[in-house]
């Protein structure tokens, strides 16, 4: 299997927080922005555009929802964003809300910087693993704000997702040309399992590292409390991506749009993400409501064992909110779901 040293997410990352840096004008702000942080309990710094990546650029820039993009997390047994207070840097934890309202009139939020955004996620489909999944968070820093505030930023925005590091701050984070360091007000509450623990701890690596900018450099975190983090997990080793078994990364990722985006009504709806998928084949459903109007599938760019990037172009939608489903299916019985991944967005006028 190919392993995650192998796998090149920060050019990914790269192309879309270009593309969602020079298009976020053109995106209307969504007032179901509560409701989805409640319901989705589910980039790196921009060096310049990348030969090949034009497409997932523009694609990218489809979704942003007042300056701000996630991941969408599949299922009625995702865990629900806490409720507790955020870090010192994270953007207040909204309250939970049962509208739907479409895009309202009014100034837009500006998108400072874009920040790619790791957290425990499930995988969705049979089985339904613990497994990482990405955002794009819009943080409320200058892009020429130092590396080590963007790591403060991103780190305790993941940290927020998860009820295992409520109230627990980014106290310090210091970043050299060989390590990223960070130093936590606590280590956390007591996981269940190591592998709980661990899974926790690889999202804010990966967080930080995708802040940084600079490939897979080694991360270490400590606590103020000097305890093991998470009750498990030892601070006397640096952590990286390839030491993060490929197995703990969710099949599927839809990167654009974003949960409770609010497109321009007019222009074309594409849909990117990434998957490891049998045969590379995405097959993909549009609702509007639980009605399924249209589907099909596609292909990524790499099969199982690979992860490749997959896009499907749903071009102009008229106005209201859809929910796109993509899902991918057993190689033994081409039924059996065994990931999926829904994203739900508004076009407007």
């Amino acid at each position: 299997m190919t392993t995650l040293d192998e796998l090149d997410f920060a050019e990914t990352e790269r192309a879309l927080r270009e593309a969602l840096a020079t298009r976020a004008r053109h995106v209307q702000p969504s007032s179901r922005l509560d409701a989805i942080l409640r319901e989705a309990s589910q980039p790196e710094r921009v060096e310049g555009g990348h030969r090949g990546l034009a497409l997932v650029a523009v694609a990218a820039s489809a979704a942003v929802l007042a300056g701000v993009v996630w991941a969408s997390r599949p299922g009625t047994g995702d865990a629900t964003l806490p409720a507790g207070p955020p870090s010192a840097t994270a953007s207040p934890a909204p309250q939970p809300s049962d509208s739907a309202s479409p895009p309202q009139p009014g100034p837009r939020p500006a998108l400072t910087l874009a920040l790619a955004v790791y957290w425990v996620g499930t995988n969705g489909g049979e089985g339904d693993r613990p497994a990482l999944v990405r955002a794009f968070w819009g943080a409320d820093l200058e892009a020429t704000e130092p590396a080590s505030a963007q790591v403060r930023a991103a780190v305790g925005e993941s940290m927020r997702r998860s009820a295992l590091w409520r109230g627990t701050v980014v106290e310090d984070v210091r970043v050299t040309a060989g390590r990223i360091s960070i130093r936590l007000s606590d280590s956390g509450q007591d996981a269940r399992t190591v592998e709980a623990a661990e899974l926790e701890v690889a999202a804010l690596a990966w967080t930080a590292q995708a802040a940084v900018g600079r490939g897979d450099t080694p991360v270490r975190i400590t606590s103020d409390d000097a305890g093991p983090l998470l009750g498990h997990v030892s601070t006397d080793t640096s952590f990286t991506r390839a030491a993060t078994p490929p197995e703990s990364v969710a099949d599927l990722w839809i990167d654009n749009p974003g949960p409770g985006a609010g497109l321009r009504g007019g222009d074309p709806v594409i849909v990117t993400g990434q998957a490891v998928a049998f045969e590379a084949t995405v097959e993909w459903e549009l609702l509007r409501g639980t009605t399924v109007l249209r589907d099909g599938f596609t292909t990524a760019d790499a099969g199982a064992p690979r992860r490749g990037t997959f896009t499907v172009d749903l071009g102009r939608l008229e106005e209201g909110t859809w929910t796109f489903r993509a899902f991918t299916t057993s190689a033994e019985d081409g039924q059996t779901v065994v990931a999926e991944r829904l994203v739900t967005f508004t076009v407007g006028s």
